[in-house]
């Protein structure tokens, strides 16, 4: 898997942690620090990655809201 689909990839995992936080954080934290690096990582792919680059990153994150709904 190249960086570039890792990193989205991390970047989504971080959101959805701090999504199930007992606390809500705060919103510009969330935009600043996962929300517009997601929306980077995602703009990166486009420009410099592949079809098989965006197909691996939208199956990672598939991977990671199947793992949200089965408690893992």
């Amino acid at each position: 898997m190249k960086n570039i689909v890792k990193d989205a990839v991390g970047h989504f995992k971080v959101l959805m942690e701090h999504s199930q936080r007992e606390y809500e954080p705060h919103p510009i934290h969330v935009l600043k620090r996962m929300v517009v690096p997601l929306c980077h990582d995602f703009e990166q792919i486009i420009k410099q990655g592949t079809k098989s680059d965006a197909w691996q990153t939208l199956e990672a994150i598939v991977r990671e809201c199947h793992k949200l709904g089965s408690g893992e």
